[in-house]
């Protein structure tokens, strides 16, 4: 299965259902976007633009191998699969404005703001959180209707990403339970969602209980792992800068300046970086050891599924990758 393509074109019949919607009884139920207006034609094309823009489909893969892993299609998990996949894009959108994260790039082009304003950017996020209500509302089993309805409400709203976001924002300085805390609401409850709508449809209750545990730890995982990638990154460029001003400085060492002073700015700019790369690699230490410790039990959660965990293993080495393991 094309998992890419395959997510694309679902969404794009789904949200075409939902841009045609009746608006008035004077449009016919065949209605699609000739009957939109500029601005909602504008609208769209920012939706789209983020939505398939180039990306690993994490989450709706999570969703696919767990139904599989249950005995099921991945077709039959779709809706949710969709469901998750915009909520993320739009915490995305969201997450790259100049007011939170200042990005210039996503997904390999460039962020949604940028291209399409920001006034239009902060309603492509909105619309896409909604919307993903109304996917999953007209789409899935009536007698669970209500339990995904609320699992996507724990994941998105208060209780989850939207806290998550707001303690990144303005706790710059978090210990390391806020830290934890931080990750498992801005990252680990979406993943962890895709696991847990597949076990509410076919799970018994220890099914569902390992693969509630699997996809908490798996999610904290993924996070720590992110940022220890970031911190290697920075790492990385702290050298190259350094190597270029010791370069810098040997092109320029004809300039008349005062010795003294130069060499107190540089011993003291020397020691300021020696902390920072003490920090640093005292923080790099402390994510890998806590992000292979929460693979370990993400790991073991899946024990309960023997022979039938395959698919799932592959997120766990996924993962593993990041920490160049």
């Amino acid at each position: 299965m094309n998992f890419e393509l395959e997510i694309q074109k679902h969404f794009e019949t789904a949200f075409s259902k939902v841009v045609s919607k009746q608006t008035s009884p004077k449009i016919s139920s065949k209605a699609d976007s000739k009957n939109l207006g500029p601005a909602q034609k504008l609208l769209k094309k920012a939706l789209l633009y983020s939505f398939k823009g180039k990306a690993g489909r994490f989450r709706p893969r999570l969703c696919f191998e767990t139904a599989q892993l249950l005995g099921h299609k991945p077709s039959q998990i779709l809706p949710w699969a969709i469901a998750l996949e915009m909520v993320h894009t739009a915490s995305l959108i969201h997450d790259d404005m100049p007011c939170m994260d200042h990005a210039e790039s996503r997904r390999g082009q460039k962020c949604n703001h940028l291209i399409f304003g920001e006034d239009i950017a902060l309603l492509a996020g909105a619309c896409l959180f909604v919307e993903s209500f109304s996917l999953l509302n007209a789409s899935l089993f009536d007698n669970k209707r209500s339990e995904f309805l609320d699992l996507l409400v724990k994941t998105v709203g208060f209780h989850g990403l939207m806290s998550g976001q707001a303690m990144d924002l303005k706790n710059k300085s978090p210990n390391k339970k806020e830290l934890l805390k931080t990750m498992n609401l801005k990252t680990g409850v979406l993943i962890s969602a895709c696991a847990l709508g597949p076990a509410l449809l076919w799970a018994d209750k220890k099914e569902y209980k390992a693969l509630e545990k699997f996809a908490r730890h798996l999610g904290l995982a993924y996070q720590l792992a992110d940022d220890y990638q970031d911190l290697s990154q920075d790492n990385n460029k702290l050298i190259n800068e350094k190597q270029k001003a010791s370069q810098d400085s040997a092109q320029n060492k004809y300039l008349k300046l005062d010795k003294d002073k130069n060499q107190k700015s540089k011993n003291h700019k020397d020691l300021s970086q020696n902390l920072s790369k003490q920090d640093r690699n005292s923080k790099k230490s402390w994510l890998y050891k806590k992000g292979i410790s929460h693979l370990e039990k993400s790991s073991k959660a899946l024990s309960l599924f023997k022979k039938r965990n395959k698919g799932l293993n592959l997120f766990i080495k996924e993962i593993k990758k990041k920490y160049q393991i």
